[in-house]
Formats: structure tokens, C-alpha cells, sequence
């Protein structure tokens, strides 16, 4: 009984997004700081949590669909009687980081047990300022 009731959940848990992606989860990611190679940003993703499951949140940074690399990563807990007509409870997650050389980039954060319920955030980042040569 246990078994066939933990099936019917996962399977419920799965698919959290039939219209848009990133609408019915994910509400919001944001990239701040300065953007510059080499200095501190933070992403903040903000969700909506229903699902009688628990559901994992993966954020990476990307140029085009190259990984370049992880940013952060966290287990958002199940919504004990959670399901379609249940009241999300918000959560966030924030996660610091660096991009170490220029280009145009985009951090996304999605699910991996449903990849097309994702978020993503574009953004460019400039060179680091020259230093001035020190005289002697």
C-alpha cells in the first residue's frame, strides 16, 4: 500500500507546469552585484511550493547551452497535503558566485526530475578595469 502510494505521488510531483515553463513553480530569478569579471554576484530565485513531494532545485551559469558552471543547488521540502489546489508556500534560495571572464551569460535554475520547468536570467558581463601600472 505504502509503495503504490508513494508511485501515485511521484508521479504527481513530476510534471509541475502544463502552460508555461517557469510560471507555476518558479516565480522570479535575479542576478546582482556588478558585472565584472571576477567580482561577487548572487542569484536569487524565488518559488511557489505545492507538491505533496519534495522537489530539487538545480541553478547553473551557461553561455548558450555550454554549462560553464554549477551555482548552487537545494531540496525544496514537500507540502504536506500539497497537490493542484493547494496554497503554495513561497521559498527562496540564493546562492554567491563569480564569472570570471566577459561575454553574455545566462543563469538558470530548474528541476531535474522535470527539466522543461525552468527559469532563466540573461545578463552581460563587462571586463575588470585595467589596474594602473604602478611607478616605482
Amino acid at each position: 500500500m505504502l509503495l503504490v502510494a508513494a508511485l501515485l505521488l511521484s508521479g504527481c510531483g513530476v510534471k509541475f507546469s502544463d502552460g508555461d515553463p517557469g510560471t507555476e513553480f518558479f516565480k522570479s530569478l535575479k542576478v546582482s552585484g556588478t558585472t565584472t569579471a571576477g567580482a561577487p554576484l548572487t542569484l536569487a530565485v524565488t518559488y511557489a511550493q505545492n507538491n505533496p513531494v519534495a522537489v530539487a532545485v538545480k541553478c547553473e551559469l551557461r553561455q548558450g547551452k555550454t554549462l560553464i558552471k554549477p551555482i548552487g543547488e537545494g531540496t525544496v521540502a514537500l507540502l504536506e497535503g500539497g497537490g493542484p489546489k493547494a496554497t503554495p508556500v513561497a521559498g527562496n534560495y540564493s546562492f554567491d558566485f563569480v564569472v570570471d571572464r566577459p561575454g553574455s551569460y545566462r543563469a538558470e535554475c530548474y528541476t531535474p526530475a522535470d527539466e522543461n520547468n525552468y527559469i532563466i536570467r540573461e545578463f552581460t558581463v563587462r571586463a575588470a578595469a585595467a589596474s594602473p601600472a604602478s611607478g616605482g
